[in-house]
């Protein structure tokens, strides 16, 4: 199994389980265009990946069980605060509705 490259990714521990994540900004190149975050388990039990600033009426997160396994996309609530900012709050919720959506 691939070590995930810590670089440019900051930590977070949710249920005694770390998880790297970063936010970037893509266009046609994934599952989102423009700003959006990725998710994942430093063992690589679980990815997420969420685009901010998606319409109310079609939010979707894809998540993954793992390295190899499929990835699934599927609607969600809103995990940016009203100012459009995604807190480190907003990811531990994130990561959870995941672990619950993946379960």
């Amino acid at each position: 199994m691939m070590a995930i490259s810590a670089k440019g990714k900051r930590r977070i521990s949710v249920n005694e389980r770390v998880y790297l994540w970063r936010m970037f900004e893509n266009y046609d190149q994934s599952w989102f265009d423009g700003v959006q975050v990725t998710v994942a388990a430093v063992d690589q039990a679980l990815f997420v990946r969420y685009g901010l600033h998606q319409p109310d009426d079609s939010r979707t997160a894809v998540i993954s069980r793992g390295r190899g396994a499929p990835d699934i996309r599927t609607a969600c609530p809103r995990f940016e605060g009203e100012d459009r900012v995604l807190t480190p709050q907003g990811v531990r919720d994130l990561i959870d509705w995941g672990l619950a959506v993946a379960l």
